[in-house]
């Protein structure tokens, strides 16, 4: 669900609103202006503030939540921004035990603790928590080593550098002075600790297994304690519509032939499919909630059996659907089963009169679907489109906003999107006060948003059965496949492969596209740029991927994989890096909630999207000079 391409229709018919700043709900009342400029200070000095004001400061008005990002100096994306950095990224501090660690920050001339954590994961890139996992950790438990990572806020650094004479550190040491750059911000400081007991009060958001709640600062949800699909409420904290669901349900169909299309089932949300919460790592800054999906069938638990997790943060949700070597072999065994698969997947939503709607597909200049009980032509081009785009965005009319981030590596149009032949698909909008189903608890979708897809990837299935045979369950990283399926190639293990992918290639060619080495090389490469592949920077290994393109192959109908790979580990070699670090991917859908897109509107959300703060590590510690760097 990805890409950019133009859609021709009746502009004249569209729906077309004002510019995003006229439609934003503007909240009025607000809290006493000295009981807030009282707060401002405190949250200046202590990102812990907010949490402990949060009640008091549920009236605050539009123009306050503006002045704080302004005297925070952040965007209301940067505001909302998680920083993660991995554990080989400050390499000369692993083996440290994590509890031995924590960050601070110069906040108002004093170095103070700031809300942090250090999660671990086991070898599939799965949140590790002992006794949960399938599979095996990623290093030492307790101790910070390559794959752990550093999870923090961006909005929590401090602008003014450590200085030892102004700044003294009762106990511990300063280990690393790490910069945080943003485009639309000037640069600020944290600091890497060790031995110090103090912790910043600060928990942005928290789970209860039991009740099945989470909460943070801004919003509270709920759901059934035995099936997170089950959502029975979703509120905001803050502004006038506090404590207003605006949720009614997900709801999740597959139809499918198994083995024959003739002998078909149909598995929903209602009857076969459960997501159980079975576990939680639930730190200052963000909820891992672990989560087992299991399909139920004549009212008894099928073998499929499924783990997987969901990021909670305060103002966002991640999805990291991950992609590990032995995902493969899963995904081969599924497909020789099914036949013509039919997926529809939704979400209803409640309370939303007036809310606005749009996708990267369509978005134009001010153009949105409005919820208003009926179907205008802007919002029938939405639902006849085949995918979003890079991103979806709905403003509440309320005071807050959802926005997508679409990380599924197939951009319309591209390479791997072309191999989907056989596969139709759309998305799904309705917005109709008379349209009910039998699963939602109030009548109407207003709106009702999701996607649905019809047929199997004949081309891809073809590939799956051509992929050489190795031991990939025996193989801890996707590195060390590239190298046992480049030695595959002396033994001719690619041919059917190559002949497949060839075949393909060579239909796009006779309709216009892919018609050089380099465009194939710059498809693969966009598509795979939608995901995050761990151990390897992403730009290093994009990089890898297009040289051995161009390297290894003469015409865009004659790629051969596996030579391919061969030149892939020979220039890793060359420059140094260890292909075999390169552990698995993820696909990190997420789900922002900002109370503004911003002036920019959802398109230049997306750019700060695509162009987040970085982390850099500057090393030891020391007394600034004059000019900072």
């Amino acid at each position: 669900m990805i890409g950019r391409q133009a859609w021709i229709g009746l502009i004249a018919l569209f729906f077309t609103l004002p510019s995003p700043s006229q439609a934003r709900e503007i909240w009025t009342d607000g809290v006493p202006d000295a009981y807030f400029h009282h707060f401002l200070d405190f949250y200046k000095a202590d990102p812990s503030a907010l949490g402990r004001w949060v009640n008091s400061m549920s009236k605050i008005s539009t123009a306050q939540l503006d002045a704080t990002l302004e005297a925070l100096d952040t965007t209301q994306f940067t505001y909302l921004y998680p920083m993660e950095i991995k554990g080989f990224e400050l390499s000369s501090h692993n083996g440290i035990a994590v509890d031995e660690l924590s960050l601070m920050a110069v906040r108002e001339g004093k170095l103070i603790p700031i809300p942090f954590q250090i999660d671990e994961y086991d070898k599939t890139g799965l949140i590790w928590i002992e006794g949960e996992n399938d599979n095996p950790p990623e290093g030492k438990p307790g101790i910070f080593d390559d794959f752990d990572e550093l999870a923090f806020m961006f909005r929590d650094g401090g602008w003014e550098r450590y200085n030892p004479e102004q700044h003294p550190l009762e106990q511990g040491t300063l280990l690393e002075e790490i910069r945080l750059d943003s485009p639309r911000n000037q640069p600020r400081y944290i600091y890497l600790v060790r031995n110090n007991p103090e912790r910043s009060r600060a928990d942005y958001v928290q789970v209860d297994l039991e009740k099945g709640e989470i909460s943070s600062t801004l919003m509270k949800l709920n759901y059934d304690p035995e099936d997170f699909t089950q959502i029975e409420s979703m509120a905001p904290r803050l502004g006038p519509h506090a404590n207003k669901n605006v949720f009614d349900n997900i709801y999740v169909n597959i139809s499918t032939g198994i083995l024959n299309q003739k002998l078909r089932v149909d598995l929903d949300t209602r009857k076969n499919i459960k997501a159980t919460p079975i576990a939680v790592k639930d730190g200052a800054v963000r909820a891992s909630l672990l989560v087992k999906a299991r399909i139920w069938y004549a009212y008894l638990p099928t073998f499929f059996s499924q783990k997987f997790q969901i990021d909670f943060y305060e103002q966002s949700v991640t999805i990291p659907s991950r992609f590990a070597i032995g995902s493969v072999k899963v995904l081969k065994f599924f497909l020789l089963f099914l036949r013509e698969p039919r997926i529809h997947f939704a979400i209803d939503f409640h309370n939303l009169d007036g809310a606005r709607l749009s996708f990267d597909q369509v978005y134009g200049d001010g153009q949105y679907g409005l919820v208003d009980g009926k179907m205008s032509a802007f919002e029938t081009t939405m639902n006849a489109t085949r995918l979003p785009g890079d991103w979806l965005h709905m403003d509440s009319n309320q005071g807050w906003e959802m926005f997508f981030s679409n990380h599924m590596p197939v951009v319309p149009n591209g390479l791997f999107d072309a191999f989907l032949n056989g596969v139709t698909m759309n998305m799904f909008y309705e917005d109709d006060t008379e349209s009910t189903t039998d699963y939602e608890r109030y009548p109407g979708a207003t709106p009702r948003l999701g996607f649905q897809s019809e047929g199997l990837p004949r081309t891809v299935i073809d590939l799956l059965g051509a992929i050489p045979k190795l031991d990939y369950m025996n193989m801890d990283s996707l590195g060390e496949a590239i190298q046992a399926l480049a030695e595959a190639e002396e033994k001719g293990a690619f041919e059917k492969y190559d002949k497949i992918v060839n075949a393909r290639i060579r239909e796009l060619n006779e309709e216009g596209r892919f018609t050089t080495v380099a465009a194939v090389a710059d498809g693969f490469v966009a598509d795979l740029d939608r995901m995050n592949f761990s151990g390897i920077p992403r730009d290093t290994f994009n990089g890898l991927v297009r040289q051995s393109i161009l390297d290894s192959t003469i015409a865009p109908d004659q790629i051969h994989h596996g030579k391919v790979l061969q030149r892939m580990v020979a220039l890793a070699n060359q420059q140094g890096i260890d292909i075999t670090r390169l552990r698995y991917a993820t696909m990190d859908n997420t789900l922002w909630f900002p109370a503004w897109v911003g002036e920019g509107g959802a398109s230049d959300f997306h750019w700060q999207v695509s162009h987040a703060p970085s982390a850099k590590p500057l090393g030891a510690v020391r007394a600034p000079s004059a000019t900072a760097p």
